[in-house]
């Protein structure tokens, strides 16, 4: 397996892909620390928690924008099982409708807390402990957007392109240290809430599964020499 033994952190757990996450990473012998925030879909996603797969997950309510709460999970993490191996974050917030002109700058803060803050002080904390061990592997996830905004998604863009550059800038910062980071960016995922988008092109998307298949193979030892990198994962878009 994989990632036998090694300790994942997921932020943002609850939603569908950190459910495929979940799933994917305890199969391939992974132990598990979800963080959550809505107690509605954690509640739904921890029924998928194969009953034989428990013992080897813990989770955490956190508020990820909170620094002593994401301090709080990485300690909880390393106390619990010894390490920190895998980070992925996959908090966030989106938001589509008014141009730029229109939107008000206090709910630009909000999104760039939620999708870009809570990053940043999760790879921070997260680092802290992976740096002693000389091994690691971070993963966010910024949406196309982050590079090609269309109309009405401009402050969404804004607060997720962050994301890129805090992938570049850690890979500068950690070079020579083992940790390796990278972005996933798929286009449209396959998901309870995207089914809901006028126009809804499922058979176009990509499914959550087949993002958490290329995740186990990105976290793993066998993909020790990407870094840097942002994996385009965009489906027949």
């Amino acid at each position: 397996m994989k990632l036998q033994d090694k300790v994942t952190v997921i932020v943002g757990g609850e939603g569908p892909l950190g459910r495929a996450a979940t799933q994917k990473f305890l199969a391939e012998g992974s132990k598990l620390v979800i963080a959550w925030n809505s107690a509605e879909e954690w509640a739904e996603a921890k029924k998928l928690i194969p009953a034989d797969k428990q013992n080897g997950v813990i989770d955490l309510k956190i508020d990820a924008t909170q620094e002593e709460q994401v301090q709080e999970l990485m300690k909880k993490a390393k106390d619990s099982f010894g390490s920190i191996d895998i980070l992925l974050h996959m908090v966030g917030l989106f938001h589509a409708g008014q141009l730029i002109w229109e939107t008000d700058s206090a709910f630009l803060d909000k999104l760039i807390n939620i999708n870009l803050k809570s990053a940043f002080l999760s790879c921070k904390h997260g680092v802290k402990y992976m740096l002693p061990q000389g091994k690691g592997r971070i993963v966010v996830f910024p949406p196309r957007e982050a590079i090609d905004p269309k109309p009405r998604f401009g402050a969404y863009g804004i607060a997720k392109s962050g994301l890129v550059t805090l992938v570049t800038a850690l890979r500068e910062e950690l070079k020579g240290t083992g940790i390796a980071v990278n972005g996933v960016m798929p286009s449209v995922m396959d998901t309870w809430r995207t089914r809901r988008m006028p126009n809804a092109e499922p058979d176009k998307w990509v499914k959550p599964a087949e993002v958490a298949d290329l995740l186990s193979v990105l976290c793993s030892d066998e993909s020790a020499a990407l870094s840097g990198s942002i994996l385009k994962v965009f489906g027949k878009l």
